[in-house]
C-alpha cells in the first residue's frame, strides 16, 4: 500500500487526524510529505498545530505541503506561523505560505506585513502581492507609507501596487514621491503612472510663461513649439508667472507643424483673467480651416471650421465670465466639439469630424493675426497663463484635474 493510500485509509477509517498527524513525525521525509498532502484534503482544523510545526521541517517539500494544507484548512490560528514562513529560504515555500495567508482573508495581517516589508531580506514581491489581495483602506495606507521606505525595492513595489489599485487618490502620493525620489527606476514607474493619470502622456505643448521671458514663449513640454512674445509684459499668474496681453501684445507661434491639430482629436486650454469682454485666447488657422478659443461679449466660446465652404461649428457658455481667474478648455472629438469652463462641461455640439489639416495660417495666443476660423480676431485684454494642448480629447474629469 502506498504512503498516500495508507494515509487516506487511516482518515477514512474514522481515525480522524490523530494517527496521520503522528505520521508528520515519521523519519521518512516522503511519509511526512504525503501526510501533509492528505491532511490538506481533510481540511480538519485539528491538524493545524502539527502542520504549523511541519512548517519548520528540514525538507522543503514537507514545508511546502504543510503551507498548502494550512491554506486549505484556513484556520486563523496558523497566521503567525505562515507569516514566519514568508522568511523561508526556499521560494516555493514562501510562495505557498503567501497563498495560504491570502486564503485567510484577514485584514489583521496588514500591519505585520507592513512591518515585514522593512526587514533586510524581506520577500517584497510576495508581501506586496498579499497586501493587494487583502485590500481595504488599511492596505492603501500601508502602501502609501511604504513609499517612504529606505529600500528602493520596497518603494518601487509600493508604486506598482498602488497603480494596480488605481483611482484618483493615488495621484497625490505618487506626485509627492516624485518630488523627492532620486532612484531612476522608481521615478520611471511613478512618472509613467502620473503622466497617464494627468494625461501628460498626450501633452503636445505647454506654455507656462514661468521663466518670465519677454522675448521667447518657451514650450516647457520639451517638444520645441516655442513662440515669439510680441509686446507682452510679465505679471503674476494663476500658477507662477503669466503674461499680460492687449492690443498689439500677443504670442506668435507661426505656421509650425507642431503641435499638430490635423486628423485627430485634441484639447486646447488656458487660464484667463479677462479685462475686456471680447478677445481671442488661442487661435490657429483661418477661414479655410482652423479653431479659436475666445470670449465674445463676456461669454466663453470655442469653435472650429473644417472646410472653406463649410459652416463654423461653435459652442458657447451660458454664463458670462467675470474678472477672476477662469479656466477655459476646448475639445475636438471625432464627432463633436466641447467647451469646458472651470472644469465643467459648459456646451457641446455635433460636427462632421476632426480638423482635416493644421490650417493655412499661423497660431497665436492672445490674438488672431489672420482672418478668423469662427467669429472674431480681436486681441485679448488681460492675463493668460498655463496654455496647454493635448493630442487627445480629454474627459471632463481629466480637464477638471488640470484646473485644480
Amino acid at each position: 500500500m502506498s504512503i498516500t493510500t495508507l494515509t487516506w485509509a487511516l482518515l477514512g477509517a474514522g481515525l480522524a487526524v490523530a494517527q496521520p498527524v503522528e505520521s508528520l513525525k515519521a523519519h521518512d521525509k516522503n511519509v511526512r510529505r504525503e501526510t501533509a498532502k492528505a491532511l490538506a484534503a481533510s481540511r480538519d482544523a485539528r491538524a493545524v498545530p502539527a502542520l504549523v510545526k511541519a512548517l519548520e521541517d528540514s525538507d522543503t517539500n514537507v514545508r511546502f505541503y504543510a503551507a498548502y494544507a494550512l491554506g486549505e484548512i484556513r484556520d486563523a490560528s496558523a497566521a503567525n506561523a505562515l507569516l514566519a514562513a514568508l522568511r523561508d529560504p526556499e521560494w516555493i515555500v514562501r510562495d505557498q505560505a503567501a497563498w495560504a495567508l491570502r486564503e485567510l482573508r484577514d485584514p489583521k495581517l496588514v500591519r505585520p506585513l507592513a512591518v515585514m516589508l522593512e526587514e533586510k531580506d524581506a520577500d517584497v514581491a510576495h508581501i506586496v502581492w498579499l497586501l493587494q489581495h487583502i485590500g481595504g483602506e488599511e492596505v492603501f495606507t500601508a502602501l502609501v507609507a511604504a513609499l517612504n521606505s529606505g529600500n528602493t525595492t520596497v518603494r518601487r513595489a509600493a508604486v506598482e501596487a498602488l497603480i494596480k489599485i488605481g483611482g484618483e487618490r493615488i495621484e497625490q502620493p505618487l506626485t509627492e514621491l516624485l518630488a523627492r525620489e532620486k532612484e531612476p527606476g522608481v521615478r520611471a514607474v511613478a512618472e509613467k503612472a502620473v503622466a497617464k493619470m494627468t494625461r501628460a502622456d498626450t501633452l503636445a505643448a505647454h506654455w507656462s510663461f514661468d521663466d518670465k521671458n519677454t522675448t521667447v514663449a518657451k514650450d516647457v513640454s520639451g517638444r520645441a513649439s516655442d513662440g515669439e512674445i510680441k509686446g507682452c509684459t510679465v505679471t503674476e499668474g494663476k500658477v507662477g508667472a503669466a503674461l499680460r496681453f492687449g492690443k498689439g501684445k500677443f504670442v506668435e507661434l507661426g505656421r509650425t507643424q507642431k503641435p499638430s491639430v490635423a486628423n485627430h482629436p485634441f484639447t486646447i486650454m488656458a487660464w484667463v483673467k479677462a479685462e475686456a469682454p471680447t478677445g481671442v485666447v488661442v487661435a490657429r488657422g483661418g477661414a479655410f480651416c482652423g479653431f479659436s478659443l475666445y470670449l465674445k461679449d463676456g461669454f466663453p466660446k470655442f469653435g472650429i471650421r473644417r472646410a472653406k465652404k463649410g459652416p463654423a461649428d461653435i459652442v458657447a457658455g451660458r454664463e458670462k465670465i467675470g474678472s477672476d481667474w477662469t479656466h477655459l478648455a476646448g475639445v475636438v472629438k471625432k464627432d463633436c466639439i466641447e467647451l469646458h469652463v472651470n472644469g465643467k462641461l459648459a456646451a457641446t455640439a455635433k460636427t462632421g469630424g476632426v480638423m482635416p489639416s493644421n490650417g493655412g495660417q499661423g497660431m497665436e495666443i492672445g490674438f488672431d493675426a489672420g482672418n478668423s476660423a469662427v467669429e472674431l480676431c480681436d486681441a485679448f485684454e488681460g492675463v493668460i497663463d498655463e496654455v496647454k494642448q493635448f493630442d487627445a480629447a480629454l474627459s471632463e474629469k481629466e480637464i477638471a484635474r488640470q484646473c485644480r
